[in-house]
């Protein structure tokens, strides 16, 4: 699978045909095939930065066919994860895994579209990798999405670097700060793909930040 198809999505229904076709294979042809290091980066950031006490439920969106989750649930073991993604097969992969006890590395997995009405559900935390690039989802998507975390809940957020202020992402989140509604965001510009990746040097801009209210 050309990675330029996932960066030429448009609409939700562009992301179903793209991951209908690509969930059985993703782990091998993208994750391993180009050294995809993004999602234990996240998922380190998230367990070194937020609070390991007050957090016991998060939701993985865009959660794929599992990689953030695995990171997480070896980190965390007691953390419990809901994942959400556009994709049914996608899902169908990741409710595949397992943790080191045997239990799914997922506690839920709910087919999403984003730009849809949203589930109502409310978690402690949020973290996301490669679900903010290319695609459809702009950062109003983003920004409806708070409302999924209690407040004084978390968020780890990655964003592709590329279109961070592109797209008005830098914008929306100062502006949603300057209401109040989250904390000042700490950014962390990371490698998406390691050394060995032909995309090596494409960054993403981790955001990690709070709701207040």
């Amino acid at each position: 699978m050309d990675l330029d198809k996932a960066y030429s999505v448009k609409t939700p229904e562009d992301s179903r045909r793209l991951y209908a076709e690509w969930a059985s294979t993703y782990n091998e042809t993208f994750i391993k095939a180009n050294d995809y290091v993004y999602p234990r980066t996240i998922a380190q950031k998230f367990d070194e930065l937020i609070s390991k006490s007050e957090i016991q439920t998060v939701v993985d969106i865009g959660c794929g066919t599992g990689a953030v989750g695995s990171y997480l649930a070896n980190l965390r073991p007691n953390l419990k994860i809901t994942g959400f993604d556009i994709s049914p097969e996608m899902l169908a992969e990741a409710s595949k895994l397992k943790r080191i006890d045997g239990s799914p590395v997922y506690n839920d997995l709910i087919e999403v579209d984003l730009t849809a009405e949203l589930p109502k559900k409310s978690f402690d935390a949020m973290i996301s990798a490669g679900t903010f690039t290319h695609g459809h989802l702009g950062p109003q998507t983003l920004t409806s999405l708070i409302q999924l975390v209690r407040v004084n809940g978390w968020f780890a957020i990655g964003i592709n670097a590329q279109h961070f202020e592109l797209r008005g992402f830098d914008a929306v989140l100062r502006e949603t700060q300057d209401l109040g509604v989250i904390s000042a965001a700490r950014f962390f510009e990371e490698q998406v793909y390691g050394p060995s990746s032909p995309h090596y040097g494409d960054t993403t801009q981790i955001a990690i930040f709070s709701r207040l209210k």
